[in-house]
């Protein structure tokens, strides 16, 4: 069985606030919740780069990608 957390994309998305908009320090918070510091940093770089598309969820595209994919698959065909 694992012990890697799993946090929704909202949570995420919470976390990433608190750094950003309030100014905590991403140490702080990934204390706070369990985690390393990379895991947070990772999660405020991927929300800087694709904003409220950032965390698909596992599995799952976003849209750009999704979309990508697509044309890809499209040329191949």
């Amino acid at each position: 069985m694992s012990n890697k957390k799993k946090f929704t994309d909202d949570y995420k998305k919470e976390m990433v606030k608190l750094i950003t908009e309030l100014g905590k320090k991403p140490t702080d918070v990934a204390r706070d919740i369990g985690v390393i510091p990379t895991t947070i940093r990772r999660w405020v770089t991927e929300y800087s780069l694709h904003g409220e598309d950032a965390f698909p969820g596992k599995g799952n595209l976003r849209p750009l990608d999704a979309e990508q994919k697509r044309l890809e698959k499209e040329i191949r065909d």
